[in-house]
C-alpha cells in the first residue's frame, strides 16, 4: 500500500470533513501537521488528532517530516502556495480549481517539474467508478453517437457572513466553485477542448461575483450545456444523449452524499437498465495521489484534463463578460 506523510495548508472544512478522514480510510499515510494563518491550527489539530500545528504555512513547509501537502486555501492563493510548496520539495494535492487561468497553470507546472514533485488537482469525482462505466458504455456504442451532454451542479450558499466564495478578490463565484465540475466532466468525456463557448451569468452580489452561471460548449458536433449556482437545494446530475439511447447520472459529482453509490439509468430501444457503481471517491483520490508520490510521477492523463478544464473555464468567464 502506498503511503505518504501529509501536511494540511488551511484549516478548512473540506479537509476536516472529507479529505483527512479519506486519507485515513485509504491508508494513504499519516496527517502530521496543519497550518493556518487565522489562528485556528491549534484547535483544529487537537480536534482531529494531528500532532503538530503551525501558525504559518511557511513553518509547515519547513517541517522535514512533511512529504506531501494538501492545499485547501482560497482559490486566489492556490498558485502562490503550490509554487512555494514545490520549491520546498513537497508534493502537492490542491483543491479545485487548481489555479486561476492558464498563466498560473504554466507557472505551477514549471515549479513542480523543476522541483521534481507530483502536482495534482483534487477533483475527487474523477476517481469514482461510475465515470469509467460511462466511458465504457460510450466506447461500446451503447448510446450510439454522442449528440449532447447536459450537466448541472447547484447548492444553497448562505449569503451572509462573508463567505470567500462571494469574494471576487479570492477567486469566488459559482463558475469556479461548482461550474468547474461540469466543465471538467465535458473534457473527460470528449478528451478535447471545446471549439466554441457561449456563456451568461447572474451577478447579484455587491462585488459582482457570479452567483449563477450557464454555458453552452460545442465539441465538434456534440453540444454540451451546463448551469450552476448558489441558490437551490443540492443537485448534481449529468445526462448523456446519443443516437441510440441516453444515460442519466443522478449523483455524478457527489456520490459520497448518496452513500458512495452512483445511480446510472441507461435508456435505449431495448428498455431501461439501472447501474449502481459504488466506490469511495475521496479515499480513491488519496490513494491515487500517494501512489503517484511513491512512483515519483504524476498522472499525465489527469494533468491533461486539468489543463483543458483550466483553459475552458477561462474562456467561459471571458464569454460571460461580453
Amino acid at each position: 500500500m502506498s503511503r505518504t506523510t501529509w501536511g494540511i495548508l488551511g484549516a478548512a472544512r473540506i479537509a476536516r470533513q472529507q479529505v483527512i478522514p479519506a486519507i485515513r480510510r485509504a491508508g494513504a499515510g499519516g496527517v502530521v501537521a496543519v497550518s493556518s494563518a487565522s489562528g485556528k491550527a491549534g484547535s483544529y489539530a487537537a480536534e482531529l488528532g494531528i500532532p503538530r500545528a503551525y501558525a504559518s504555512h511557511e513553518e509547515l513547509l519547513a517541517d522535514p517530516e512533511v512529504e506531501s501537502v494538501y492545499i485547501a486555501l482560497p482559490n486566489s492563493h492556490h498558485a502562490e502556495w503550490i509554487i512555494r510548496a514545490a520549491q520546498a520539495g513537497k508534493h502537492v494535492l490542491c483543491e479545485k480549481p487548481l489555479v486561476l487561468g492558464p498563466d498560473e497553470l504554466d507557472a505551477v507546472d514549471r515549479a513542480a517539474r523543476e522541483s521534481g514533485v507530483v502536482l495534482a488537482e483534487a477533483f475527487m469525482y474523477r476517481h469514482h467508478p461510475q465515470l469509467a462505466t460511462a466511458r465504457d458504455l460510450l466506447t461500446e456504442g451503447a448510446l450510439g453517437d454522442l449528440v449532447a451532454v447536459q450537466a448541472r451542479l447547484h447548492f444553497r450558499l448562505e449569503r451572509s457572513g462573508g463567505d470567500i466564495r462571494l469574494d471576487p478578490r479570492l477567486g469566488g463565484g459559482s463558475l469556479l466553485d461548482v461550474g468547474c465540475y461540469p466543465v471538467d466532466l465535458f473534457g473527460l468525456l470528449s478528451d478535447a477542448e471545446p471549439d466554441e463557448v457561449v456563456a451568461t451569468a447572474v451577478r447579484d452580489e455587491p462585488g459582482g461575483v457570479d452567483t449563477r452561471f450557464a454555458g453552452v460548449l460545442r465539441y465538434g458536433e456534440v453540444l454540451a450545456t451546463f448551469d450552476c449556482g448558489f441558490d437551490t437545494p443540492f443537485t448534481g446530475t449529468a445526462t448523456l444523449l446519443g443516437t441510440r439511447g441516453t444515460l442519466h447520472l443522478t449523483d455524478v459529482f457527489r456520490a459520497d452524499l448518496a452513500g458512495g453509490t452512483g445511480t446510472m439509468v441507461l435508456r435505449t430501444d431495448a428498455g431501461t437498465r439501472e447501474l449502481h457503481p459504488s466506490g469511495d471517491q475521496y479515499a480513491a483520490q488519496a490513494a491515487a495521489f500517494a501512489r503517484q508520490v511513491r512512483e515519483g510521477r504524476r498522472d499525465e492523463h489527469h494533468w491533461r484534463l486539468t489543463t483543458r478544464t483550466t483553459r475552458t473555464l477561462d474562456r467561459l468567464a471571458a464569454a460571460a463578460t461580453r
